[in-house]
């Protein structure tokens, strides 16, 4: 069975400098009260008109299309997409999409999908359909919508690609985390392939289950010959279901005209010039870099890429720390500490110079990891100075092997039964032996050097 999938994702702008919406100096506040950040430009009173769209969200949307390969374009116009529904006050909502659009950018591709377009719209307000109530403060947030083509053909693929591409837009930080994102769900099976939209998905949970879902509905709506038309669908989250809303619009049945109150935006050619050279290396491009160049583990490399902080950090740590053991200490051990303490990378007021003074030490072997797992715990809480911490308070490892000899040949006679076990082919004997030489040690002996001192004197 061939299957078709493509996406309309959206995602509220991260407006971190001006902290306004598209059209008017209103704050953007998800925490506001309902109805307390809002004027008559943003809850459509009569005779009032739009302001300039916000120069930070037509920055942010042009990033966006520069990093998804596509073709920005020059003049930018919005236009007025007429529905009438009680979160939209004006009637019409203000988008740079439909019959006589001009997409911020067009034909691109990320990761093997086609990317159709990306352009910027308002959102409209917030209407609670069991109560009546609308709440006008989201009205004129600034939204990215990303079409792609349907290039979908799996769940698998789908939820992959998602993930990287939120991965990819914290990269220009473009999309606010805490707001999420949604999606429309465009899902058609062969052979005709008359597609189906499934409207307004809010998890990435939910937009992967959408699409298994419509997949089996609609091969067995197939398989027992119901007519098929196009339309649109709503996702049920509580029956993990889709239902029917309504037959699927077509671009006349929004009466698509261009914003007679807005002038059309020209973007110059020099500033995407200059945008494109400003702009970071992609995470996948991090990714094969990492691989090959430094011989990082797949899994560490994406991990490492995944986040812009966390790459940025790796990268200043491994042009004095061996890329390997700055991968494996950043990922597991850093990213443990953190998570433990429900801290984000942000958060850590500790810097590569820190972690650096940690690593080398770790590096010339002369802390054990033990002890360096207990310092970057202290790391996260606050900065000092690790190699004179650890000279302070003789963190040192045990590299005298005359010492170390010592605590092994004291374990081996106080553990009689355990050399007997670890002769008679039992591994764990070895490891409870080691064990206590390093409790002897008090950490401070390296475990390798231990289990071949070991191994030697039974």
């Amino acid at each position: 069975m061939k299957v078709k999938c493509g996406l309309e994702v959206h995602g509220y702008l991260n407006m971190h400098e001006t902290r306004s919406k598209l059209f008017c100096n209103c704050e953007i506040d998800t925490e506001a009260a309902p109805n307390t950040t809002i004027c008559p430009r943003c809850t459509g009173m009569p005779g009032s008109k739009a302001m300039l769209p916000n120069r930070e969200a037509v920055d942010k949307i042009l990033a966006v299309a520069l990093m998804l390969d596509c073709t920005p374009n020059e003049r930018l116009i919005f236009q007025r997409k007429h529905y009438s529904w009680p979160d939209l006050p004006n009637g019409y909502q203000k988008t740079m999409s439909g019959s006589y659009a001009v997409p911020v950018g067009e034909n691109g591709s990320f990761l093997g999908i086609g990317i159709e377009e990306v352009h910027l719209e308002e959102d409209p307000a917030r209407w609670d359909p069991e109560t009546g109530n609308v709440d006008y403060n989201r009205s004129g947030y600034p939204l990215v919508e990303i079409v792609t083509k349907p290039d979908f053909t799996s769940a698998g693929q789908l939820r992959d690609w998602l993930k990287k591409l939120v991965t990819l837009l914290s990269y220009v930080n473009a999309v606010d985390p805490n707001m999420g994102i949604k999606a429309d769900v465009n899902v058609s099976i062969g052979p005709k392939f008359k597609r189906v939209e499934v409207k307004n998905v809010n998890s990435f949970k939910s937009i992967v289950k959408a699409f298994e879902h419509e997949i089996l509905r609609q091969a067995a709506d197939e398989k027992e010959g119901v007519k098929f038309e196009q339309h649109t669908r709503a996702w049920d989250e509580s029956t993990n279901s889709t239902k029917f809303m309504r037959s699927k619009e077509q671009a006349m049945d929004y009466m698509f005209i261009p914003e007679p109150d807005l002038p059309a935006v020209h973007v110059d050619k020099k500033k995407i010039t200059n945008m494109e050279k400003d702009l970071p290396e992609k995470p996948a491009q991090k990714v094969s870099r990492y691989t090959k160049k430094m011989k990082l583990d797949k899994i560490d490399a994406e991990v490492l890429s995944a986040e812009i902080q966390l790459a940025e950090l790796f990268e200043k740590v491994a042009e004095e720390i061996d890329p390997i053991l700055a991968a494996r200490w950043l990922r597991r051990e850093l990213l443990r500490v953190l998570n433990y303490n429900k801290q984000e990378l942000a958060d850590l007021k500790a810097d590569e110079k820190h972690i650096k003074q940690l690593l080398k030490l770790v590096e010339k072997k002369e802390i054990t990891d033990k002890t360096a797992q207990k310092l970057i715990e202290k790391l996260v809480e606050e900065p000092f100075d690790v190699a004179k911490y650890v000279k302070e308070h003789k963190l040192g490892a045990v590299s005298d092997e005359n010492v170390i000899e010592q605590y092994v040949k004291e374990a081996i006679d106080e553990n009689p039964k355990a050399v007997e076990d670890f002769k008679a082919g039992k591994q764990e004997a070895l490891n409870f032996i080691v064990g206590q030489v390093m409790r002897k040690s008090k950490g401070k002996a390296t475990p390798d050097a231990v289990q071949k001192l070991v191994k030697k004197n039974i």
